[in-house]
């Protein structure tokens, strides 16, 4: 009983300092001051909560710790109820609580740090720091060793590249450590031309020399890529690192540490003559074996194929040639580098018939019929084993009887576990399932259904959204589904609109590399 008191007076006396924190040191902002507020700051935070949410309540008395520490350094911190400010909040686009956004000189971008006091700090702290500082003399040594990825200028501050450098340090600098030296001794000394700009790696023992043009697209892919290893480990620790690169990923899977020591002193000058073009690395496939076949590849081992994640296409080496052989994969890579390699995409084989109400589409035939500009084709992608899909399926066949034999319409359907969308397009990500589009006819516009799961709304969001002037019969109720109203394209776009339950896509369930969400949306 004596602890129960004792923690429970503890609870209190943190909850007493961070209430008197926050009422002196955390600025709460309304519709009618925050834009004025924001203009006039050069460096605040803003968390934007609700009051019922408690991840927003568990972060208050960190989050007014924080701010009663950067007082003095001028940082002030601030803090919007969605609930009370709902236009604002609307108006911001903030995708769910607690959302933290960094204020710098009236533009406002993402907060990366962690959520703990200490962490908002130095990260505040050092987003006050000038992007890209003078090197005092004598400390390049240092300031090379200053981060795992540390990149240097070499020329003076009036230069045009200070600008362009300055202006990646300001986007990267949460990533790496930046700096500049206008002693060009020092520049000749180290390798690099001036003007010029080096990336120092491994504590500053590795070092490359940027030689593309200054611009800032391709100052962030250089630095990206040195950020990374030239044969490392992909992870879900290091998942994320690979992504931010933008460079496609060179998988080679392996089962035994045997097999990985083999395959490094084989592949590695591989890996190193083509880093520009794609980051090799090893994959365990005795923990991600879900991703290889995720990927559409045999559980053989080892196995090499090359992922594009931006593009959402893959390039299967061969599984009958050897991994190990290295002047085959040399090959392999040289070939994707020079645009010689088509996607491989999953699919399952073109029906010998297809003349029934619903259309059964297949990877191979996907672009073929779903952009035809003369049709309007709405697609269901659906996984057999999902009980969702499984109820709406004779909803959908209804649909597709009542449709049947009007020109210009198509009501399709395809099984997204045996067959891969081949599109880099994200309106035709499959996020869960089953989830159904519209393909506009002429313009080939994709508009994602939202609505319920009834014929009412299936035949109303057809009417409402496709191209050409269907002769559409009116819409009825199916026998099996209460018949609520039809979809708006106000409700079309609420999430989670759909009744009765939504299974997350297969993809998404077996990549094993994307790691926990930690941000709780619930906007």
């Amino acid at each position: 009983m004596r602890f129960a008191w004792s923690a429970a007076a503890a609870l209190a006396a943190v909850a007493a300092v961070a209430a008197a924190a926050d009422s002196s040191a955390v600025r709460a902002l309304t519709t009618k001051d925050y834009k004025s507020w924001v203009a006039g700051q050069r460096l605040a935070l803003v968390e934007f909560y609700a009051p019922w949410c408690v991840y927003c309540q568990a972060l208050e008395p960190t989050y007014a710790m924080a701010a009663a520490a950067l007082k003095p350094d001028g940082i002030p911190l601030a803090k919007v109820d969605c609930t009370a400010e709902e236009d604002l909040c609307d108006e911001l686009e903030i995708p769910g609580f607690p959302t933290l956004m960094v204020v710098a000189s009236g533009a406002t971008v993402p907060y990366n740090g962690t959520r703990e006091e200490t962490g908002i700090v130095e990260y505040m702290r050092r987003h006050s720091r000038p992007p890209l500082p003078a090197v005092p003399p004598g400390g390049l040594a240092e300031a090379t060793k200053a981060d795992d990825v540390v990149a240097i200028g070499y020329f003076d501050a009036k230069a045009p590249e200070f600008a362009v450098l300055e202006a990646a340090a300001r986007e990267l600098r949460d990533e790496c450590a930046f700096g500049y030296v206008a002693d060009r001794a020092l520049a000749k000394q180290q390798g690099v031309p001036v003007p010029g700009i080096a990336v120092y790696s491994s504590a500053g023992k590795d070092v490359d020399v940027y030689s593309g043009a200054p611009t800032v697209d391709g100052i962030r892919r250089f630095i990206r890529t040195r950020a990374l290893p030239v044969l490392g480990e992909l992870s879900s620790r290091t998942f994320g690192t690979y992504i931010r690169a933008g460079v496609p990923i060179g998988l080679v899977f392996y089962n035994s540490d045997e097999q990985r020591k083999d395959l490094e002193s084989k592949l590695l000058p591989v890996a190193r003559d083509y880093r520009q073009t794609v980051s090799m690395a090893f994959v365990d496939a005795r923990i991600y074996s879900k991703h290889a076949k995720m990927l559409s590849l045999e559980p053989q081992w080892p196995a090499f194929a090359i992922q594009n994640v931006q593009q959402r296409t893959k390039f299967l080496f061969p599984q009958d040639k050897s991994v190990a052989d290295a002047d085959e994969i040399r090959r392999f890579v040289g070939a994707f580098a020079g645009g010689k390699l088509r996607p491989d995409f999953k699919s399952e084989p073109v029906p010998a018939t297809n003349d029934g109400d619903v259309f059964q589409l297949v990877s191979t035939q996907f672009n073929e019929v779903v952009f035809d500009s003369s049709k309007d084709v709405l697609v269901l992608f659906y996984a057999p084993w999902c009980i969702h899909c499984k109820r709406m399926s004779p909803t959908y066949d209804e649909l597709g009887k009542a449709m049947k034999g009007i020109e210009g319409l198509v009501i399709a359907k395809m099984d997204a576990t045996a067959n891969d969308v081949p599109s880099s397009d994200a309106a035709l990500d499959v996020p869960g399932y089953p989830t159904i589009i519209l393909v506009r006819a002429h313009d080939n516009r994709v508009v994602k259904y939202h609505g319920n799961r009834s014929l009412e709304s299936f035949t109303s969001f057809i009417r409402q959204n496709a191209a050409r002037p269907l002769p559409l019969p009116p819409a009825q109720s199916s026998a099996g589904d209460a018949a609520p109203p039809a979809a708006t394209p106000a409700a079309a776009a609420t999430p989670g609109a759909w009744h009765g339950g939504h299974h997350p896509a297969v993809h998404d369930r077996d990549t094993g590399f994307s790691p926990k969400e930690t941000r709780h949306i619930e906007l």
